[in-house]
């Protein structure tokens, strides 16, 4: 059975377009599915879970909406092995989609990929936990800058002037720069894999990162991969924070690798300890204002229809 997760008010109301030619399209192809439909922030976590406790064998989810939403369908499903993913993006990053390399431009040619789709390529995800909460992720997450705009990007007069006049992809850009001067720097230490502690000062950000980008395209982990059982994680820190807003053209061509600044690693566990608390997200949605957190990949956990 496809179940269909649908947030009808996404996209300035395109999600309730697409999913009425969506809706066509399956009753064309004779496909049996049931639809449920998103009523409130948190709503998504509640139907997945009651989607994974049914007594069906063969559970197909399929999202519309963004990567919030999907985020949020992750956070309930209680059993990864009997599940398997689909999306057909409506947000306005769908760093999500990039990261599987799902069409994000043509709802039909997502959903023939998902219905010919057998189920069997997996994808790692993240989990993050502090102060005795636990959230998956699947595409990344942060402390520090990147978290304060991806938690802030959705409400921001910004995105919705850049949204209206078709410039959205920008609205990152600007929000970062303009958070960059206005925010705190940080004093944190790193462990990665259980190792020894490493002192980073004036961390701007630290990025967990499951897929190569976030914020709609950014390219923060330029060599990261979704299949290969490891976080890639990206650091700013030891510069002053006028020199990292010149060096933000080479983050966002994903040339920053080898830029002082920068500090790029892969790891299985990470835990960061911060001397003041930050923002963090998973996945853009915001997870707490923080100063311990524990990071780690999660092994081919999610079957996605692609």
């Amino acid at each position: 059975m496809y179940h269909f997760i649908v947030n009808l008010h996404g996209a300035s109301g395109k999600a309730f377009l697409k999913w009425n030619k969506i809706k066509e399209l399956l009753k064309q192809k004779n496909v049996e599915f049931k639809l449920h439909v998103l009523q409130r922030a948190g709503h998504a976590t509640k139907i997945a879970r009651e989607i994974s406790e049914s007594e069906e064998n063969d559970i197909k989810i399929v999202v519309i909406g963004g990567d919030g939403t999907i985020n949020e369908v992750l956070n309930g499903i209680t059993s990864f092995e009997r599940i398997k993913l689909g999306v057909i993006p409506t947000g306005s990053g769908n760093d999500f989609s990039r990261g599987i390399n799902a069409p994000r431009h043509n709802q039909e040619k997502a959903l023939d990929l998902i219905l010919n789709s057998d189920g069997s390529k997996k994808i790692d995800l993240g989990s993050v936990e502090a102060d005795g909460k636990r959230r998956i992720f699947a595409i990344s997450s942060g402390f520090g800058m990147d978290a304060i705009v991806g938690t802030g990007i959705n409400t921001s007069k910004i995105k919705k002037i850049m949204n209206f006049i078709h410039l959205n992809k920008l609205s990152y850009a600007i929000l970062t720069v303009i958070t960059l001067f206005k925010m705190e720097t940080y004093k944190v230490k790193i462990s990665f894999d259980g190792g020894d502690l490493i002192p980073f000062e004036k961390l701007i950000f630290m990025a967990a990162m499951n897929f190569k980008a976030e914020g709609g395209g950014v390219p923060m982990a330029p060599d990261a991969s979704g299949e290969d059982g490891l976080l890639s994680v990206c650091i700013a820190a030891g510069v002053p924070k006028w020199k990292t807003f010149f060096k933000f053209p080479l983050l966002c061509m994903g040339k920053h690798g080898n830029s002082k600044g920068f500090f790029l690693r892969s790891c299985r566990t990470l835990d960061l300890f911060s001397e003041s608390p930050s923002i963090s997200h998973t996945d853009g949605e915001y997870f707490g204002n923080l100063t311990k957190i524990h990071y780690e990949c999660l092994p081919s956990k999610l079957s996605v229809l692609i």
